[in-house]
């Protein structure tokens, strides 16, 4: 009887075997520039501190997850690359704002999306790889929470009899429900209300988030990461596009400061060439407008005393998974330049079940929590010296 026993454990072995990760580990596609990781900026920075700015993308966020973010990081990073000394407690920054930074800010009222809450920032300094980091975690959800509530009435709830008197609730398959609520309601929802009329008032309030970390930072010669997610990459290049051509003296001094300490970009599922779209015009005679990276990139040069000796090339690296319904390749003949190195890494964010499907969720959502992707940014490509 013991062959029945083994031959009944076929099955469950097929469906492990079905299911896959196909880039666990990473692939960096080829023709891509290698880059440092925080570990190695923390090494060019020596003395200095080192600054990463961290923005979610799409879906709705809170300082919840900013706290999660930091200590996730500061985790890889203090594992691959230990200071010299332990690790100090996560300890909170000078407050950015009049309110403690833990705190979410107040909601967005739907009657004006042209005044949005102001973006909340929640600040850590960890001392990591020798030197230190310090921590600013930019939590814009609220901006868009009022307008998206609107869409509430579409969730996906108890089936209900809509032919008579009462809430009609449709019935939904399960999937198609869990997609509709989560990646379309409460995710697709906040690219449609950047790209329209709130557009300004969203980008103003990160240019006033932005000016604040960078205004309060002693050293401004501190070189500066940035980790941006999704729709959260874009709203960062329009912000910094912004700062450098504003007509007020200190705020583009600020994004000259900004741009000129910018040495390592992290982008995860990135949507450029989707998000771009709205600003194309059709037609035969159309002139292509540069997409928001490319526009910084460009204002970016056009600065004075524009990079410090140390940080002669802006590392661009994309982290896309391919199953991402949301995600594109940033592709770097598109952005390579001497002063720009340009990279695409192609990551499972979690496993294919039968070669057909990956949790469209994870996929797009799940960057942060990639242990292959906080390597990564912990120790860039190769990884470096300074990493275990």
């Amino acid at each position: 009887m013991m062959w029945r026993s083994r031959l009944s454990l076929l099955p469950v072995l097929g469906l492990l075997a079905a299911c896959a990760s196909p880039y666990r580990p990473p692939v960096v596609v080829h023709d891509s520039a290698t880059f440092p990781g925080i570990a190695g900026i923390v090494a060019v920075a020596g003395a200095r501190p080192v600054d990463v700015i961290l923005v979610h993308g799409m879906c709705t966020h809170d300082t919840a997850w900013a706290e999660r973010q930091i200590d996730h990081i500061a985790s890889i990073v203090d594992a691959h690359a230990p200071a010299a000394a332990p690790a100090t407690p996560a300890t909170p920054a000078t407050p950015a704002t009049p309110a403690t930074p833990a705190t979410p800010a107040t909601p967005a009222t739907p009657a004006t999306p042209a005044a949005p809450a102001r973006i909340a920032i929640v600040e850590r300094t960890r001392r990591l790889a020798g030197g230190t980091v310090r921590f600013h975690a930019l939590v814009w959800s609220p901006l868009t929470a009022g307008l998206k509530h609107r869409l509430d009435v579409d969730m996906t709830g108890t089936p209900t009899d809509c032919t008579g008197a009462g809430e009609c609730k449709p019935r939904r398959a399960w999937l198609n429900g869990y997609v509709k609520d989560n990646l379309l309601n409460d995710c697709l929802s906040d690219a449609v209300i950047y790209e329209g009329a709130s557009h300004v008032a969203i980008r103003d309030a990160m240019v006033e988030a932005l000016a604040r970390v960078i205004d309060n930072d002693p050293d401004g010669e501190a070189p500066l990461v940035v980790v941006a997610e999704s729709l959260g990459s874009k709203m960062l290049f329009d912000a910094l596009s912004a700062m450098l051509e504003s007509w007020q003296p200190q705020t583009r001094a600020l994004g000259q400061q900004a741009a000129r300490r910018l040495g390592l970009l992290f982008m995860a599922g990135n949507q450029l060439p989707i998000l771009g779209l709205a600003e194309q015009s059709t037609g035969p005679r159309a002139i292509p407008v540069q997409d928001a990276l490319q526009h910084f990139l460009d204002l970016r040069r056009r600065q004075p005393n524009r990079r410090t000796e140390a940080l002669q090339r802006l590392a661009v690296v994309a982290l896309t998974d391919p199953n991402d319904l949301l995600s594109y390749r940033l592709l770097p003949a598109r952005y390579a330049a001497p002063d720009v190195a340009v990279a695409d890494v192609l990551v499972s964010n979690d496993k294919t079940w039968l070669g057909s499907i990956e949790n469209p969720m994870t996929a797009h959502l799940d960057y942060l929590a990639n242990p292959d992707v906080g390597t990564l940014i912990a120790c860039g490509y190769p990884s470096e010296g300074a990493c275990r």
